[in-house]
């Protein structure tokens, strides 16, 4: 049963109209070194001094970017610069974007969530997660004692309730706005004790899916050990939950964009072996587009991959020595495997292609052999420019596959998907002390 409780939130304390947009940053995993200067320019107080504060060549064990991140969030708490809820509170937060195009609203809940081992069915990950992330976070966890940004999570609202209660909320004036990354935000807190134990009571039952954050939420669990190995066992202390944003999986906003890959250092051996293992595996098929033609070659090999992996296995292939672009389906009776994991385009390409040469692909990764990237164009434009040999443009992942996938209990590799727009951090922080 899953324990979803209001919290009292951290937030910016901002002046009436303030616009919250100059102090949000992206989750730490996806800001760059330049990304992470610009932010840190930006304000002050932006959120990044917390999620990914800068390295300084006279760090030590006991003086470091955790511990600063510490000591500053004490300080703007002090100061107001950070104010804390009166009441317990759920935070209900609109995000309206743009994708291809296309004006969307994705809405989601962000309460405390009551951290539960994977064994119990009740939180329930899609993707693998490696050491690396988890101790970085778990320094930061430690040191703040503060969850600073969001698991992302879906739920299914079989009832409706929920989706009500929030359509009901959000046609009210917001507690806070801001204009983020393309991306138009408005917050609400919704405090009132019956509002509050209606999504309680209907979420209850719900099984989660870990959607982005497997890594913070895997940290939080760590965390919450500790603190019991210590003697912290109260049944609600803080330690015991996690942030979460929880998304229904119905909602019109929920976009789910794959990782692509790109792979680069293969000897000839390597790359002919390579080669063979995919030819091995799929039917390969070369399109007519001119490879030295952007537009053509990504537009052309996104358009036919769209339609085919609706039905079949399928990947896009970008060949830098023969400069070609083709389509990959899988050799199986039918191309559609009855494993809901063995239908995921990155599992097979995963097992079947890369995994026989290279290894893992953590490894793969460290060893500078393999990027991932979300971005088509970034992958076409490394291949043709001679940086990469390969480049491997995967399709979307449909959100039903996904619920297969994660109620199997089977994991996919890691970046596997890419629930876009990330949630920013800054917007409520859940303290743990």
């Amino acid at each position: 049963m899953a324990d979803i409780q209001p919290f009292r939130g951290l937030r910016y304390s901002l002046a009436p109209g303030e616009d919250l947009g100059q102090l949000l940053c992206p989750p730490y995993d996806i800001i760059s070194m330049e990304q992470q200067a610009e932010l840190h320019q930006k304000s002050p107080y932006n959120a990044v001094r917390l999620e990914l504060g800068m390295n300084l060549p006279t760090d030590s064990s006991d003086v470091n970017r955790y511990t600063r991140a510490a000591k500053l969030l004490e300080e703007w708490l002090s100061r107001g610069t950070l104010l804390t809820e009166q009441d317990a509170a759920f935070y209900l937060l609109q995000e309206d974007f743009l994708h291809n195009g296309r004006s969307m609203t994705r809405r989601s809940i962000l309460a405390r969530v009551r951290l539960e081992e994977v064994s119990k069915r009740i939180v329930l990950p899609h993707e693998e997660t490696s050491q690396g992330p988890k101790r970085d976070r778990m320094e930061l966890l430690t040191a703040t004692e503060a969850n600073l940004s969001p698991v992302m999570a879906i739920y299914r609202d079989s009832s409706g309730l929920v989706s009500a209660l929030i359509d009901r909320v959000t046609s009210g004036p917001p507690l806070a706005r801001a204009a983020y990354d393309d991306t138009r935000i408005q917050l609400w807190a919704v405090a009132d004790k019956t509002t509050v134990q209606t999504v309680s009571e209907s979420l209850k039952d719900a099984p989660i899916y870990l959607a982005d954050g497997h890594h913070r939420y895997e940290t939080a669990l760590n965390y919450r050990d500790i603190q019991r190995s210590v003697g912290n066992h109260e049944e609600d202390s803080a330690h015991n939950f996690v942030l979460m944003s929880l998304i229904e999986i119905q909602d019109s906003g929920l976009l789910v964009l794959p990782y692509h890959r790109a792979i680069k250092g293969l000897s000839t051996a390597e790359l002919e072996q390579m080669l063979g293992l995919i030819q091995e595996t799929f039917h390969l098929r070369p399109l007519n587009a001119r490879f030295d033609v952007p537009e053509d070659a990504i537009s052309t090999l996104e358009e036919q991959l769209e339609m085919v992996a609706m039905n079949q296995v399928a990947i896009g292939l970008l060949e830098a020595r023969e400069g070609r672009v083709s389509l990959l389906t899988l050799r199986e009776p039918l191309g559609f495997p009855s494993s809901p994991l063995e239908r995921c385009a990155t599992q097979v390409f995963g097992r079947r292609v890369l995994e026989p040469i290279l290894g893992t692909q953590q490894g793969a990764v460290e060893r500078g052999i393999l990027h991932f990237t979300h971005d088509s164009g970034e992958v076409y434009h490394l291949v043709r420019n001679g940086d990469y040999q390969l480049g491997f443009v995967l399709p979307s992942m449909s959100l039903d596959l996904f619920e297969e996938v994660v109620l199997s209990g089977e994991r996919l590799p890691l970046k596997s998907t890419y629930f876009s727009p990330k949630l920013p951090t800054g917007l409520v922080i859940n303290r743990l002390v």
